[in-house]
């Protein structure tokens, strides 16, 4: 197999308006925005000049318009999962988004978020996302999947809520399975792979209203846009991203 290539970063982030899909017969305006996580060696340049323990003494953050209003209810389907993963991906993709929904953090901090998720089970459905790295609509599914992305890109996540309230009416995230490497457990020699469980937990962060901060002044957070080959530091909030969510959710403390 020819190795995949590692490119530059790219920064897109798309907002627009959609009145398709099961939402629009009931008069709401949706409003849906793209996030995508990002490869490169750049990344790896911006993050060199952070200590781990600033992940814990680093309490910055950034809001999205959107909040979760009941449990994140999601599908997955399993089709084109790179082989490498195809066994231990959903369990992951469980515990990445349990790891955002309960604030677990690297920092041993409580949190008492009073969010949920529930899985529903595999689908044929796929994400609504392009390989362009587009939002194709909503259709009232919330979908993990698998397929092509733009070549730096890892995951991609769209947001799709309710323009005058802010609540979550889906949020579909497509992973990369046609450029880049990935692991669940750390291999012994790894050489480019990346994470499935830390850009699933950056990913999910999207889902549940976090946007990204600046990598060149917080690289160690999980919400931080690009991340590093073989790192597996941000499977666990840092404290900024578990102070952005107890912004919105926090029920006691």
């Amino acid at each position: 197999m020819m190795p995949r290539k590692t490119l530059p970063l790219v920064l897109v982030i798309v907002l627009c308006t959609f009145a398709t899909g099961l939402h629009a017969s009931r008069g709401v305006r949706i409003v849906v925005v793209a996030e995508a996580i990002l490869a490169g060696t750049p990344a790896a340049a911006a993050l060199a000049s952070f200590d781990a323990r600033d992940a814990c003494t680093d309490p910055a953050y950034a809001l999205a318009p959107w909040h979760l209003t009941g449990p994140y209810q999601w599908y997955y389907n399993p089709a084109g999962a790179p082989p490498e993963v195809a066994d231990t991906a959903l369990p992951t993709i469980q515990t990445a988004t349990q790891t955002v929904l309960a604030g677990h953090n690297r920092c041993g901090l409580p949190a008492a978020l009073g969010t949920s998720q529930r899985y529903l089970g595999t689908t044929t459905r796929t994400a609504g996302i392009s390989p362009s790295g587009a939002c194709t609509g909503d259709d009232g599914y919330s979908v993990t999947s698998w397929g092509r992305l733009p070549p730096s890109y890892l995951a991609y996540t769209c947001v799709y809520y309710n323009a005058s309230t802010g609540a979550v009416l889906s949020s579909d995230l497509m992973i990369d399975n046609s450029v880049h490497h990935w692991f669940t457990t750390p291999p012994a020699a790894c050489l480019g792979a990346y994470d499935l469980q830390s850009v699933a937990t950056h990913e999910r962060g999207h889902t549940a209203g976090l946007a990204h901060v600046d990598q060149s002044q917080h690289g160690t957070e999980t919400m931080s846009p690009a991340t590093r080959p073989c790192d597996t530091t941000e499977r666990l909030l840092a404290l900024g991203d578990l102070t952005g969510l107890k912004k919105l959710y926090a029920t006691s403390g």
